[in-house]
């Protein structure tokens, strides 16, 4: 357990993977995900949703939703 002030993107950048987080706005809320090879992505974390976005298990972090690349 690492207990600093430093980003955790400055400590574990280099263990990047090829699959980056991106953020992506999905039903009209913006928020970070994971895309993946199915056409889907993972969500990682809600960026600004309506408060009551947080209590709906379909966003929730872990979560499988479309994802449709520009």
């Amino acid at each position: 357990m690492l207990h600093t002030i430093v980003p955790v993107e400055f400590i574990y950048g280099e263990q990047a993977t090829e699959n980056e987080v991106v953020n992506y706005v999905y039903e009209g809320m913006l928020m970070e995900v994971k895309p993946l090879k199915t056409g889907k992505a993972l969500v990682v974390r809600l960026i600004n949703p309506p408060l009551d976005c947080y209590l709906d298990t379909r966003y929730a972090p872990g979560s499988l939703i479309p994802f449709h690349q520009e």
